[in-house]
């Protein structure tokens, strides 16, 4: 499952670590009801809802964005063999992303910088991989560029030293998704509005979202022919466009998440902004309108495989 889109001069790659991660709806969405998940099917087809268990359909994608001689990588997925024992559907991934990510003609060894919107475990994993008993950073030349706040945050999490339960895997995913980037990579933290990169009149943005984690970024691509959000984790699931009251079971400050993820579908709609979602099991970008109270989403034209 993979796509590439041209936005002003920016080119933006899907590259899927997982095409198909399926969770029980109230997993996920705690207030979901079987109404919301049937008309998720009927309106975005049976991709979004496996037939046969009812369970949501969930990918795990990255980003791979060229802008001028800038190449940068937005969310770098789960990762192999990271130990996630309360957060199962997070534990020992044995993937071949590294293998499709060489089939985008860019090196590990190509990127200059690597961003996650957020520091949960399925967007910043393949910042490292495994390397006999030591976790190295994955893209060697790279700079990573950390939300000021999530990383201020996720060190936090890690310094209390949590036993059990999910918070305990955060702070593992801090051990050995982050600190290894930290002790041995270019690294810098980053605020609203702080641009990534820039090419003629194209601008890649860091954009504050928070909500789903305190610190929260989504990237933003501005141009004068037309802009995209890579939104991360501010929209879950479709499910959510057909019911924006629908909170995630992970969300920090659920009240603030729904304001962010309306904030951003509102500004999608009016502005013409493509959204790229994290999670969507699809392969293309999508255009959002407005739909009474709720949000429509199309595939957005321009896409190639």
């Amino acid at each position: 499952m993979t796509f590439t889109i041209t936005v002003g001069g920016a080119t933006i790659t899907q590259i899927t670590e997982v095409a198909r991660w399926p969770f029980p709806p109230r997993d996920m969405f705690p207030a979901v009801t079987a109404e919301d998940v049937a008309r998720t099917a009927e309106e975005f087809g049976p991709g979004s809802v496996d037939a046969a268990t009812g369970d949501l359909v969930l990918a795990i994608h990255a980003y791979l964005v060229r802008l001028g001689g800038t190449t940068v990588v937005v969310d770098a997925g789960n990762g192999n063999h990271k130990e996630r024992p309360n957060l199962l559907p997070h534990h020992r991934f044995d993937t071949d992303f590294l293998d499709r990510f060489a089939l985008t003609g860019t090196a590990v060894e190509d990127v200059d910088i690597v961003v996650s919107t957020h520091l949960h475990p399925d967007h910043c994993g393949w910042n490292t991989r495994l390397d006999g008993d030591r976790w190295r950073p994955t893209f060697t030349e790279a700079t990573y560029v950390f939300g000021r706040a999530e990383l201020e945050n996720t060190q936090a999490l890690a310094a209390s030293a949590p036993a059990e339960g999910a918070v305990a895997d955060l702070a593992r995913t801090y051990d050995d998704s982050v600190r290894p980037v930290l002790e041995s990579s270019r690294w810098e933290v980053a605020d609203d509005g702080h641009l990534l990169a820039e090419h003629g009149d194209t601008r890649l943005m860091l954009r504050a979202a928070p909500g789903h984690t305190g610190g929260h970024v989504v990237v933003e691509i501005q141009s004068p022919d037309g802009g995209a959000v890579l939104s991360g984790d501010v929209v879950h699931h479709p499910v959510q466009l057909l019911n924006p009251e629908l909170t995630q079971a992970g969300d920090a400050d659920p009240a603030l998440a729904r304001r962010t993820r309306d904030a951003l579908l509102e500004r999608c709609a009016r502005e013409g902004l493509l959204m790229l979602p994290s999670h969507f099991p699809a392969d293309h970008a999508f255009t959002v309108d407005r739909d009474g109270d709720a949000f429509r989403l199309s595939p957005a034209d321009g896409a190639r495989p």
